[in-house]
């Protein structure tokens, strides 16, 4: 399959989450800190009010030239009851690119985008999602790049 044939350009609305944030130093990176969090996270999903969709999770993330700060989170309809030590936020429509691939899905989302002339917005945040039945990495994770526009 071609790298073309992978990747699908995609409009997304508006998104609300709630979740557990962990943010990591790229130099100390560890990746039992993410772990740790996930953890955290699917033992506390029952105290999430008006989930979106419970079949899913979604892990975001936003990286700067020292930090990494990934985001466990579920998607909610509304954004009145944040749990304790969870944030909530709302992500803005995008376009984003989506693929779901074997190997490295980001590469193959970003060198379509730079084959494409598309860049991807470093300002706005990448997504994984995850199904709760079966969250195998990466070959059943849809990844999603925001596009610059």
């Amino acid at each position: 399959m071609t790298i073309s044939s992978e990747v699908e350009i995609i409009q997304m609305p508006e998104l609300k989450f709630v979740g557990i944030p962990v943010t990591s130093v790229f130099a100390n990176h560890e990746p039992e800190r993410i772990e740790r969090a996930k953890q955290a996270f699917m033992e506390r999903t029952e105290e999430i009010k008006r989930i979106a969709k419970a079949s899913e999770y979604v892990c975001l993330s936003f990286v700067s030239e020292t930090l990494f700060t990934y985001l466990i989170c579920i998607e909610v309809t509304e954004l009145k009851e944040v749990p304790n030590d969870m944030i909530g936020f709302i992500v803005p429509a995008h376009k984003y690119g989506k693929a779901r691939s074997d190997g490295d899905t980001y590469s193959v989302i970003h060198q379509y985008l730079k084959e494409q002339g598309l860049k991807n917005n470093k300002r706005a945040l990448a997504m994984e999602i995850y199904k709760f039945e079966d969250p195998q990495w990466p070959n059943k994770v849809d990844v999603y790049i925001p596009i610059e526009e």
